[in-house]
């Protein structure tokens, strides 16, 4: 009994695959935009969080009129005495534009003496030679700045200008790997006192210092005393970059569903009244259904599996689609919403993350109102007198 509803189930859904060829397509398409977006958002956010997993816990800057300058080393030596402070480095870092000012280079600058440093280096890059390195003035660069330096004919060095106008030459010395182009795409890692001399910071300052507080309960009384030492900080803790991170996506991600759902919504309605207007054939077929013993419930099972097969293979088909879109070919324009289109083009490889929750959401969210928009039309007519269905 069972392999033979089965069986009935798909010669219904062969003989009418002209009537749900439309309905599957734009089903397979709205599954594929959705299940890309939360793919492609929850790839981006698991890169970016794991990335600020290894930021400091405070980063401290020196405001003059609102605005960011360099902050005196001396002061390293008044924070390292704070209690409950692990690490304390000074920071040198800024954007370097090229001579078109159309792009920009992010340079680093390391203490390679600095164990701690040299261990964030290892999370982006493979071990380094120290000696090697430091042989001559050398630097680490992104994907992004290789491509950019080689379609410029710089194969082995680069000549940057100094805020002085004069110009240092430095040369390169490995490139990142592409695994971590999302957070390093546009890095230039350098010695210290060579980003000093590129970027104008003078030898006793730093950018901003940062520093550890290993014990999370101890992270609000440190905050208090480094406020209460200078008038002119503002400290910058982890948990503010990794909330200002997440917001950014919930707004995004908000934008993009509330478009998804109003796009649904205006699907559903129009399957809604596709199959509100039943021809005579569907109901000569439901008529004899019922003439030939069918219970209203029989009906209905029926036409609920017929849909769930549509419903279900637009799904998966989509989601198969979507994370092919993104994990495979890199998600071309849709990643433009989240990253933007600015400074190098880069080369990205989205990490394959899945959120079952969340796919399990979506499936929920699609097949219910899919169904709905189905069932209620047959269940009108399934209710129907058979004779006169037949008439």
């Amino acid at each position: 009994m069972q392999n033979s509803f089965v069986n009935f189930l798909f010669l219904l859904v062969h003989k009418h695959r002209s009537k749900h060829i439309a309905v599957f397509l734009i089903s397979t398409l709205l599954v594929t935009l959705l299940a890309s977006f939360m793919f492609l958002s929850a790839s981006i956010k698991h890169d970016a969080l794991t990335a600020l997993e290894e930021q400091p816990d405070f980063t401290i800057q020196k405001l003059e009129a609102g605005r960011s300058v360099d902050i005196p080393v001396e002061r390293i030596d008044t924070f390292s005495e704070i209690k409950g402070v692990s690490y304390v480095a000074p920071r040198v870092f800024g954007r370097y534009f090229t001579p078109d000012r159309k792009h920009y280079f992010t340079i680093i600058g390391v203490d390679f003496f600095d164990e701690q440093m040299v261990t964030w280096i290892d999370t982006l890059f493979h071990e380094i030679d120290i000696k090697a390195f430091l042989e001559k003035d050398r630097m680490i660069i992104g994907e992004a700045v290789k491509k950019y330096l080689k379609e410029h004919y710089y194969d082995t060095y680069f000549n940057f200008t100094t805020p002085e106008g004069k110009e240092k030459k430095v040369y390169i010395y490995d490139a990142l790997p592409k695994e971590s182009n999302l957070i390093s795409s546009d890095f230039i890692l350098m010695d210290i006192s060579l980003a000093r001399e590129i970027l104008g910071v003078k030898p006793d300052n730093a950018t901003d210092i940062i520093l550890n507080v290993p014990n999370p309960a101890e992270r609000d009384n440190v905050k208090f005393k480094l406020l209460s030492m200078d008038f002119d900080t503002r400290i910058i803790t982890k948990e503010q970059l990794q909330k200002e991170y997440e917001n950014l996506f919930n707004y995004k991600g908000g934008i993009f569903l509330l478009g998804f759902i109003l796009a649904l919504i205006t699907f559903m309605l129009i399957l809604f009244q596709r199959y509100s207007m039943i021809n005579s054939g569907d109901k000569k077929e439901i008529a004899v259904l019922r003439a030939v013993g069918w219970s209203i419930k029989d009906v209905i099972k029926l036409k609920l599996f017929e849909t769930l097969v549509i419903a279900l293979a637009a799904f998966f088909l989509g989601t198969i689609l979507a994370y092919a879109y993104v994990f495979f070919a890199q998600a071309p324009l849709l990643k433009e919403i989240f990253l933007g289109f600015g400074n190098l083009p880069s080369d990205i490889r989205f990490t394959p993350v899945i959120e079952f929750g969340t796919l399990s959401s979506m499936f929920l969210f699609f097949i219910v109102p899919f169904i709905a928009s189905v069932l209620i039309p047959v269940w009108k007519i399934a209710i129907t007198d058979a004779g006169e269905a037949l008439k």
